[in-house]
């Protein structure tokens, strides 16, 4: 029986509601896909999971880690900087070649997402949220939008599919750079001047003006990826709290808390009970508590040393882990 027109067959279904999860932030960056959670999260069987993750895994949206497990891909800022070099060559050509073809339908289409973006920006103010909420990721499907119909009114259909493989990596690149701050209105005028000059049919200008707005976006992510780094530099190293390495990697969230898991033992642990670096005094004194006769639980209330952290400190002190202290 041939599927109605409406509805579309459900493994292609599967496959546009997971990518749709991936793209709106509400898969992280980084998180684990498990078939059986997917399957049982979106009320199908495995099999059009399993499609689906093969068709994302094509398009570079998931990736496989140590374990051949599948997780969303993270954007590096190596990677980020090439996609954002791939992209200013790309829209050059793209507004050079909408000055000569554009037709005043698709001018009218631009204008009107200008229009929509402009509403936006009115809304939003002057600075951009921190996280995805709707009216960011409005935003960033407009600005998806208005760079789009630029490159179809090009009439290059090979230019539109180059820009179109790049599309969901600057897609998650964006989810993941949402706390730079962006002056809104600034951004809109860049958008106004293009297009403007795609109207007077000035390709040089064009060019000039759209390489300009995306070499702003490409140091304002360059100064994001800055930030984290410094932020991970200054917090303290997470350690997996059974075989105490160093070895970890964020593995998603669960219920508003980050996981970790350990690359060596394949342990994974919620933040809340991660285990850091702490001085050898501090470790020494919560030995010393327990010796004396103190629980575990009053411990931590006593030093904020989580009681997991301490339970491994007195078994690695009385010898029954093998593994060397920290």
């Amino acid at each position: 029986m041939a599927t109605p027109p409406s509805q579309k067959p459900l493994h292609e279904s599967t496959y546009l509601t997971l990518r749709s999860l991936i793209l709106s932030g509400e898969i992280a960056a980084g998180e684990r896909l498990v078939e059986s959670q997917l399957a049982q999260k979106l009320a199908v069987s495995r099999t059009p999971i399993r499609e689906a993750i093969r068709r994302l895994q094509q398009e570079r949206l998931l990736t496989t880690d140590a374990w051949d497990g599948m997780t969303i891909v993270e954007i590096s800022l190596d990677s980020a900087l090439h996609l954002y070099d791939c992209r200013i060559a790309l829209e050059q050509l793209a507004v050079a070649g909408a000055c000569r073809h554009a037709t005043s339908e698709q001018l009218q289409a631009i204008e009107r997402t200008l229009l929509a973006m402009a509403a936006t920006a009115e809304s939003l103010g002057s600075v951009s949220p921190a996280s995805p909420d709707s009216q960011s990721l409005k935003r960033l499907d407009l600005n998806y939008e208005f760079h789009r119909l630029i490159a179809e009114s090009s009439q290059n259909s090979w230019l539109l599919s180059l820009l179109d493989q790049l599309a969901n990596q600057i897609k998650l690149l964006r989810l993941q750079t949402l706390q730079a701050p962006i002056d809104v209105a600034a951004v809109h005028t860049e958008h106004c001047q293009v297009f403007e000059a795609i109207c007077r049919r000035d390709a040089d200008l064009a060019a000039q003006q759209i390489r300009q707005h995306l070499e702003v976006s490409q140091a304002r992510i360059m100064q994001v990826f800055e930030r984290q780094k410094q932020g991970a530099a200054s917090s303290p190293p997470v350690i997996c709290p059974r075989c105490s390495s160093h070895s970890i990697r964020r593995n998603g969230h669960r219920q508003g808390k980050q996981v970790f898991c350990c690359k060596d033992c394949r342990r994974q642990f919620l933040a809340s009970y991660a285990a850091y670096q702490y001085a050898p005094e501090v470790r020494q004194g919560c030995i010393q508590m327990h010796q004396a006769g103190k629980g575990f639980r009053e411990i931590e209330r006593l030093t904020g040393v989580n009681h997991n952290t301490v339970i491994r400190w007195v078994n690695q002190a009385q010898g029954l882990l093998g593994c060397p202290e920290q």
